[in-house]
């Protein structure tokens, strides 16, 4: 009988079944992990199935707006008015507010230049308003901002000492542009633009802060202007402040009209006057 003790044992191939179990487990792991995801996809499946059959208001009124925050400098802004037009739009609450019905129902009014709208948990909306800056009147009802862009607020009574611009619909921008490049000019003068009107006919007219009108019809008034600054000093510093009028429309010079002694004692009687009853006065270059 064979001594099964001392019979050399069959060899085991670790090389081939280690990797066997090691392949069983990352199958298992990578299966719960599969598992996993997929629970995690049902449950948002079911938050959000809920979400949606939830109503708009019921969430509303779990998460009201409960306080508006205004930030930024409010000089001319009406602030009744702001939260009159606010009010009717902040209803949806922190999560289902609708921040571009708020800024489309305070757009209009007339003082806010820029909006920035911000919610801040848990119940509350912060509304950055950037004002407008007037730095002209434009007509009789209206102002410009710095980038020459129309505003028409309820009254511009309180900006009678800002410029006023006159001209065609569209126009602002370019108009106001005009009026600083004249005002740069007119520095050395110590003088500036107080009223410029453009015609339809694309004529110009500027009246100036100490009462001097200036017609340069339909040619460039900056070139005019420039020409007009360069012959004064043969009028004379006293006669240039007592210009009324200046017709710059001839190609060779140009024609005056001088204030009144009226005029002249109104304003500063320490003047003396030139020729208050000449028309006009042709200065030849």
């Amino acid at each position: 009988m064979a001594n099964i003790r001392n019979q050399p044992r069959a060899g085991i191939n670790r090389r081939s079944t280690i990797p066997k179990r090691r392949g069983d487990r990352n199958r298992s792991k990578l299966l719960k992990r599969s598992l996993r995801i997929v629970l995690l996809f049902a449950l948002g499946g079911l938050a959000w199935t809920g979400w949606e059959r939830i109503p708009v208001k019921e969430w509303a009124g779990l998460f009201p707006i409960d306080n508006v925050r205004i930030v930024g400098d409010v000089e001319n802004l009406d602030v009744d008015k702001l939260q009159k037009a606010l009010l009717p739009a902040i209803s949806g609450g922190y999560f289902y507010q609708d921040l571009g019905e708020i800024e489309g129902a305070i757009r209009p009014i007339a003082w806010i230049d820029r909006v920035r709208l911000t919610r801040i948990w848990p119940d509350t909306l912060e509304i950055g308003i950037t004002e407008q800056k007037a730095v002209a009147r434009w007509g009789d009802r209206a102002l410009l901002n710095p980038r020459g862009e129309r505003f028409t607020p309820d009254g511009i009574d309180a900006f009678s000492n800002l410029p006023v611009i006159y001209g065609p619909l569209g126009m602002e921008s370019y108009l106001l542009e005009m009026m600083n490049t004249l005002n740069e000019k007119l520095q050395q003068k110590g003088v500036h633009v107080a009223a410029l009107d453009m015609s339809k006919r694309r004529a110009w007219i500027v009246k100036l802060n100490n009462g001097l009108e200036i017609h340069f019809g339909r040619q460039d008034p900056v070139n005019l202007l420039e020409r007009f600054l360069s012959l004064v000093p043969k009028l004379g510093e006293e006669a240039f402040a007592q210009l009324k009028r200046v017709d710059l429309r001839y190609p060779n010079g140009f024609a005056v009209v001088w204030k009144s002694a009226e005029e002249i004692s109104g304003e500063n009687s320490a003047v003396s006057q030139l020729n208050g009853n000449a028309s006009n006065l042709a200065v030849e270059n």
